[in-house]
């Protein structure tokens, strides 16, 4: 199980390399503790386009369980422009599909952080700043 993690928003590549566990940044974030991301991402495209694109590995995972991946801009715009309502159920939809006995994923936790995830897709355009996650899973 994921440890630790957030999305966040930084200029590049290079400036996404400077976050992890124990780092401290300034960028806008959004923690994601207790689920894997890029799963999550996967998932949240899939009910918001119908599509599936990869998340693009900036620190590709290895045996220390850390990754870093750009979020795809598919995802990206369909999280900034999706209404309130088209959130919630795309949210809903993917805590139900992920949960697992012992492992869920509430639905409140869900729609919040989807939403808040969707305010950070919303705010980077005009901060000239790209969508990223890390996370560490050991």
């Amino acid at each position: 199980m994921v440890r630790v993690g957030e999305f966040f928003l930084a200029r590049d590549d290079e400036s996404a390399l400077r976050v992890g566990p124990g780092s401290s940044h300034d960028f806008p974030a959004v923690p994601c503790d207790g689920i894997y991301p890029d799963d999550a991402a996967w998932k949240w495209e899939a009910l918001l386009t119908g599509a599936e694109s990869t998340p693009r590995d900036v620190v590709p995972m290895a045996n220390d369980g850390f990754t870093v991946f750009a979020v795809p801009e598919q995802l990206c715009t369909a999280l900034a422009t999706a209404g309130r309502d088209r959130l919630r159920a795309a949210a809903l939809a993917w805590a139900e599909a992920v949960s697992e006995p012992d492992d869920e994923i509430s639905p409140d936790y869900a729609v919040d952080l989807v939403e808040r995830v969707s305010a950070l897709a919303s705010s980077r355009a005009d901060k000239h700043l790209d969508l990223y996650c890390w996370y560490f899973a050991p």
